[in-house]
């Protein structure tokens, strides 16, 4: 009996170590489909023994590269251990991220281009039909991000119009230059305030991005998450 609890003992401890070793190296497992268990003991009755032995671990850099993939658990044929096939490779049409960019919602007509989209009638699933007003917004909002240019440059030229309009009405003191002025400071006023939305979503985007450099531990947190939620299959009542 003490002979049985100290081997159960040192294995308990070669466990421990076996995962902090796979933690500190960074390793996480990938998602799988087919069998649950991956070696038979090729035992009878009440010997018969299953067990999932077999694992497909990768690092950041490997789920960086190719976040799709997984592996499949086989069935076994000579061996008493399941093969395991790695699938997912294909790195897959690479697409151009969509930003919307939050000074937008600022613009006159903002609204009403958004209500236009949305009563569109479309035939489809709930899901289809919201990302089809989706796409059919995005051409909308690039369209308005072409007709206003560069912000930084519609500041200057604002700031510019300012500065002239300030001279004309310091010089004739008339109120004709002064209704410029008003005029042109609610152009600078609004200019600013399109410029400094975007800088700030510009800001908060490079944050995210090279803010923490000390984070490799909660990204790859995040990247172990992801796939462990990947859906792969759905089954219905018991599996077989």
């Amino acid at each position: 009996m003490n002979r049985w609890f100290t081997r159960a003992a040192d294995t308990s401890v070669s466990m421990t170590e076996f995962r902090n070793c796979i933690r500190d190296s960074g390793l996480v497992q990938l998602p799988f489909t087919g069998c649950p268990f991956t070696w038979h003991n090729c035992s009878e009755g009440p010997r018969s023994l299953w067990k999932r032995l077999d694992r497909m671990l990768a690092n950041t850099n490997w789920m960086d590269a190719w976040p799709n993939s997984s592996y499949i658990s086989a069935l076994p044929s000579t061996s008493d251990h399941s093969p395991l096939i790695l699938t997912g490779m294909d790195r897959g049409e690479e697409h151009v991220i969509f930003r919307f960019d939050n000074y937008l919602a600022h613009l006159p007509g903002f609204l009403n281009s958004v209500k236009e989209i949305w009563r569109h009638r479309i035939v489809g699933t709930a899901m289809y039909e919201t990302v089809c007003k989706l796409k059919l917004l995005k051409d909308v909002f690039r369209q308005q991000k072409r007709l206003k240019g560069n912000l930084t440059d519609n500041v200057r030229q604002a700031k510019n119009f300012l500065d002239k309009a300030q001279v004309l009405f310091t010089t004739y003191k008339e109120d004709i230059f002064l209704d410029l002025v008003k005029s042109c400071r609610r152009v600078y006023s609004v200019a600013v305030k399109l410029e400094i939305s975007m800088l700030q979503q510009r800001a908060k985007l490079r944050w995210l991005k090279h803010g923490d450099q000390s984070s490799k531990i909660f990204f790859r947190k995040i990247n172990a998450t992801r796939a462990k939620q990947r859906i792969f299959q759905i089954t219905k009542g018991m599996a077989n």
